[in-house]
């Protein structure tokens, strides 16, 4: 059931190769080695993926209007900001790579 809740298109295989071995710190955990640069066309691809994936969420969070995200709590409805925050950066920096930006 999970493989279905979180189907969409596949990530470009380039963006699977290992990063480089650099780790960062944000919110106080450590994140995975970041990846390299993708290519444009890559980019535009992971761009539109990123997008979809955040209105997805936001809409989850706000869109239908149901007071779910007021409900769940600081803690949750902070975690939840920090995801949609992570893939708006995500987003602009693809943005970016893909020529557009």
């Amino acid at each position: 059931m999970a493989e279905r809740i979180m189907a969409g298109r596949p990530t470009p295989k380039s963006s699977r190769r290992s990063g480089s071995s650099t780790t960062t710190n944000t919110r106080g955990t450590t994140t995975k080695p970041t990846a390299p640069t993708p290519t444009p066309d890559e980019a535009r691809e992971l761009l539109e993926i990123k997008l979809a994936q955040l209105n997805s969420l936001l809409w989850c969070c706000y869109g239908d209007g149901n007071g779910w995200f007021e409900e769940a709590g600081e803690k949750h409805r902070d975690n939840m900001l920090w995801i949609a925050a992570d893939l708006a950066r995500e987003a602009e920096m693809l943005l970016e790579v893909s020529g557009r930006g």
